[in-house]
């Protein structure tokens, strides 16, 4: 089915008026770039020997035309040749809302009886690849991947996703002004709404404060993850919901969308009269994690060594060096996905570059007892590495200077 446009952000509480404007100013991607992906694609392509790309709807679709649709039994498809138009194939009772998303480019239509995949095959024809070898993007759907094989016998289709993967890790700088802004904005928005924090409130209300905090910077299909004393325990959440006490811990983990590019951050902070030495003693601990791992993160280091830098500092702490408290990866990449290539998990061999993007999460859970994490997003840059926005100072200071 088609995906609506993204609404603008609802009219936020008064208490985040000072976030209006936040986010603007940074335009979203030009047409001019997404040319030049493709060109990019074609080129890689050449390169190993193939002779199309295939790419159904999704994030993938949208890093290379802007067209965004959504998923269902009816496929979108398009297909980027090395030679010819880049064509979209599309259900036909969709046409003119299909317009409204790729304007003027290439499209052959078919209808509800027909499948689209003998489609595929024609453009290849037309492309002059008689025995064509095609790439395809590697969340593409098995039904497809099978219709096609069905369909197009001649065709020999291979994994697209290091291709894929390749072109999509390392950001431009267009793509980095949009994730540095993002990013920032739900730092500041998250700020914001701490400090609308009170006893006895439930963490979804809190979590609704954050959401409109980043609408009222300029952010759209927002979420925020919100977490209470032992339930922080549960790095992804727990079924039970708590009213906030004093003295407890209070962990958010949250993100937006500018442009369709991606923000995700988490902190963890004090409320109320708090002296749990245990948390202060895990928290300063995470904070060193994250700062170890953070100094492994630079251009030809691999994704492992950031990820083993943190676990190092969790075993000296007493922690434990593999996942007995830490219990999850130490970071993933992000752009249009919130989670995405590459990946900082251990014993990765990945070899990082200047460009790409990635979360530095180190957390400590320890169950009926407390959970912290610290969350921030990097770019990789020729010397080293830049954080989006203040990081934590300490447990007081959450939010930095």
């Amino acid at each position: 089915m088609p995906v609506r446009d993204p609404v603008q952000p609802a009219v936020a509480p008064a208490q985040f008026s000072g976030l209006a404007g936040f986010c603007d100013g940074v335009p979203p991607i030009g047409e001019a770039e997404y040319a030049g992906r493709r060109e990019r694609a074609r080129a890689r392509l050449k390169e190993l020997g193939l002779h199309a790309l295939l790419v159904e709807s999704g994030e993938s679709l949208v890093y290379f035309t802007g067209a965004r649709w959504g998923r269902s039994e009816r496929p979108l498809l398009w297909l980027l040749p090395v030679d010819g138009a880049p064509t979209f194939v599309g259900p036909a009772f969709e046409q003119a809302t299909l317009r409204e998303r790729i304007g003027e480019a290439a499209l052959r239509l078919w209808h509800e009886h027909e499948r689209p995949y003998a489609i595929v095959g024609q453009l290849l024809a037309e492309a002059g690849q008689r025995d064509p070898r095609v790439a395809v993007e590697p969340t593409t759907r098995m039904f497809i991947l099978e219709g096609l094989r069905t369909d197009v016998p001649s065709a020999r289709f291979a994994d697209g996703g290091a291709l894929v993967r390749e072109l999509r890790m390392r950001k431009s700088p267009a793509e980095l002004a949009l994730l540095r802004r993002a990013n920032e904005a739900t730092k500041a928005a998250l700020r914001a709404a701490a400090g609308s924090t009170r006893g006895g409130m439930l963490e979804a209300e809190l979590a609704a404060l954050v959401r409109a905090a980043q609408e009222a910077a300029g952010l759209v299909d927002t979420w925020a993850l919100v977490l209470f004393g032992t339930n922080a325990a549960y790095p992804h959440g727990t079924r039970g919901e708590m009213q906030l006490a004093s003295g407890d811990l209070v962990l958010v983990d949250t993100g937006g969308s500018l442009h369709g590019y991606r923000s995700d951050i988490t902190r963890t902070w004090p409320f109320g009269q708090f002296n749990d030495h245990d948390a202060l003693r895990a928290y300063d601990a995470v904070l060193a994690a994250q700062s170890a791992a953070l100094a492994q993160i630079r251009p030809g280091q691999t994704c492992g060594a950031a990820d083993a830098a943190a676990r190092a500092v969790f075993a000296a702490a007493g922690y434990g060096g593999g996942y007995e408290r830490f219990t999850h990866r130490l970071g993933h990449g992000i752009g249009l996905e919130v989670h995405e290539d590459p990946y900082l998990v251990r014993d990765s061999s990945l070899v990082l570059a200047a460009g790409m993007t990635m979360s530095n999460e180190p957390g400590i859970y320890i169950p009926g007892q407390l959970g912290v994490r610290i969350e921030d997003i990097l770019v990789v840059t020729p010397s080293g590495v830049e954080v989006f926005g203040p990081r934590a100072i300490s447990l007081e200071q959450p939010f930095g200077a």
